[in-house]
């Protein structure tokens, strides 16, 4: 299993939806030098709802990545888990699904902290996917700060 945790300096909900709504999702997701197809993201926030999107790497097209998966459990603004089928990642079998769970606990004021479990991995891939999720992390700090400067008055 990959553990990774962050805080981040947000409210708990804007935190949630970064992670939830397909819009802001497909902004930044995906490692450096891959990006999530907007037009692939979908997602029935509920319980037994389904998800789906496709990350491609930017400099060939032709290497994708599908997630397809449900959830099995889903309390906004709390936590959601889903159980994936991940197609085109070579360290991963698709035939085996995998288990995200996201907890994004509310840390002092306006703070969150999001925890990811995902896995079972194979122990010679799992750090690599670890990397994956940290600087998956960095990019969502960077659109919350983006959405923050946005909502700034002038």
């Amino acid at each position: 299993m990959v553990v990774v945790e962050r805080q981040f300096d947000y409210p708990r909900p804007a935190v949630f939806r970064a992670w939830t709504a397909p819009e802001e999702m497909a902004r930044w997701r995906g490692s450096p030098g891959w990006h999530v197809e907007k037009e692939t993201v979908l997602s029935d926030l509920r319980l037994g709802g389904r998800h789906h999107h496709v990350k491609v790497r930017d400099n060939d097209p032709s290497t994708r990545v599908t997630t397809d998966a449900v959830f099995t459990e889903y309390f906004e603004p709390d936590v959601f888990v889903a159980r994936q089928r991940i197609t085109g990642d070579p360290g991963i079998d698709p035939d085996s699904p995998l288990e995200l769970r996201v907890e994004f606990t509310k840390t002092g004021r306006d703070g969150t902290l999001v925890r990811i479990v995902q896995g079972p991995y194979e122990p010679d891939v799992a750090g690599y996917h670890s990397r994956g999720w940290e600087l998956e992390l960095d990019r969502l700090e960077a659109h919350l700060a983006g959405r923050r400067a946005q909502e700034v008055p002038r």
